[in-house]
């Protein structure tokens, strides 16, 4: 988290230190390093302890290795008054540590503000550290360990983000909490709900309006919904969005249904990828940190009223196995079939194999001209419950529309989400046979059940707009 000059911020920040480093990216970091860094950077890095837990129990956790003599910690976690970082890696060097910030990218220079900002709040700890390096992967070369190390030490930097931490320090100290006051930058404060009141009735809890429409609204004195609703002209997703939420009915737009349902034709496909980031890779096509495409589903209604028709595709955990992928998707998917995806991702999955796989891109090139986003109509409220709480992720839309139903419910099976199933595909090859098929049988029926689902919510979709 990047502090915004607020002091009420900087109050914040001395009872919860945690909240310094973003969650997205720190979760992001932690995953990366604890599945794949240590094999990844063999060449660079030995074997190490890993670190893991909430901020303050890594932190003790960290200089208990310390205090011990590790040679090499993933994910040292240090805390210094109002500030905190993880690091991706720290080494023992003589008396000192160096610290390493790992990134998968030749743009490695965008990061050095961060590896400094780490350093300086690990010495701020008390860690006896000596360097702070970049160590890049450099996608644009094919293979393992192909990495640039950067020392990105800067007198001149350091000086100036001490100074910012001093001031936040100094903020921080203060004894009773500031006023707060609404600017643009309460938008992304983990502490905003601290300072403003963001319940049902709140003009801050309307998902319809973007951050600096609800702050306009606010300074100009309508700061509930009541307020809003009393304006002269009040936009009519926000009305929309307030009828939904004073009803467990669904609210629909039968036109744009219809107008959207207008798109499809038979034969009907519904297309779902599973993939997976690779460490190390087993193709000479890839590069580290590359995402490929582990398995799919896909459901086929031949003609309006037939039974669906299942195929599937998984890789062995082992090989490259976009190569097979391809080949299924291009013998299961006709070029007369409209294909149904939710979002764009398998858009995107199928234009990098094109770029990957060049002798399938004319045939995977036919199937991309064929996909129509079903998420759409949901993202757009064409079709909307208040139990959807304004998002419009699969998985938040299908319990909404089909509450209580056993058979749909991912709450019920093994595997629960996408990163438990790529966590499942990337451990294949370690498992006995027995525990393989198991794990195979839970991936299919993960996967299968994303393609049930877009059956479903079309359903639903069909029924609103008047149609069987």
């Amino acid at each position: 988290m990047k502090f915004n000059g607020c002091p009420r911020q900087a109050y914040f920040l001395e009872h919860s230190p945690e909240a310094a480093v973003q969650s997205r990216r720190d979760k992001a970091d932690m995953s990366r390093i604890s599945a794949g860094i240590q094999n990844d950077m063999l060449k660079s890095f030995p074997p190490g302890v890993q670190i893991s837990g909430d901020y303050r129990r890594a932190a003790a956790d960290t200089f208990r290795f310390i205090k011990e003599g590790a040679s090499v910690i993933y994910g040292a976690t240090f805390i210094a008054g109002s500030a905190a970082c993880r690091c991706d890696v720290i080494m023992k060097n003589g008396d000192f540590y160096d610290l390493y910030t790992v990134r998968p990218t030749d743009r490695y220079m965008r990061y050095a503000d961060e590896a400094l900002y780490d350093k300086i709040i690990a010495q701020k700890s008390g860690l006896n550290c000596s360097k702070s390096y970049i160590c890049a992967i450099d996608k644009k070369a094919h293979g393992n360990n192909i990495l640039c190390v950067i020392d990105t030490d800067n007198p001149a930097k350091q000086k100036a983000l001490r100074e910012k931490l001093s001031f936040i320090s100094l903020l921080s100290r203060q004894a009773h909490l500031p006023k707060a006051q609404l600017s643009r930058s309460c938008g992304s404060c983990p502490f905003f709900a601290e300072c403003f009141d963001t319940g049902e009735e709140s003009i801050f809890s309307l998902k319809s309006l973007n951050f600096t429409q609800k702050s306009s609204l606010w300074q100009h004195g309508v700061k509930t919904v009541s307020d809003y609703l009393a304006l002269s002209s009040p936009s009519e997703s926000v009305l929309r969005e307030i009828r939904v939420r004073s009803s467990d009915e669904d609210v629909y737009d039968k036109d744009a249904i219809q107008a959207f349902l207008s798109q499809l034709s038979y034969p009907l496909g519904f297309l779902d990828f599973e993939t997976a980031e690779v460490f190390v890779p087993s193709d000479p096509i890839l590069s580290p940190m590359d995402t490929v495409i582990t398995q799919f589903s896909y459901h086929l209604i031949e003609r309006e009223g037939a039974e669906a028709v299942h195929f599937d595709f998984i890789g062995d955990g082992v090989t490259y196995p976009e190569r097979d992928a391809a080949k299924e998707l291009i013998r299961v998917i006709k070029p007369n079939h409209c294909v149904l995806m939710y979002s764009d991702y398998e858009k995107i999955c199928i234009e990098r194999l094109c770029r990957r796989l060049p002798e399938f891109s004319a045939d995977l090139q036919i199937i991309l001209s064929n996909l129509v986003d079903l998420e759409k109509p949901f993202a757009k409220k064409h079709l909307v419950n208040r139990r959807m709480e304004g998002k419009s992720s699969l998985k938040k839309v299908l319990p909404a529309l089909y509450p209580g139903e056993k058979a749909l419910s991912y709450s019920a099976l093994p595997i629960k989400n996408g990163r438990m199933a790529e966590s499942v595909y990337m451990r294949l090859p370690k498992m006995d046979t027995d525990e393989r098929k198991r794990a195979v049988r839970d991936l299919r029926e993960y996967n299968a059940l994303d393609t049930l689902a877009m059956i479903k919510l079309l359903e639903k979709l069909q029924y609103y707009s008047g149609g069987d």
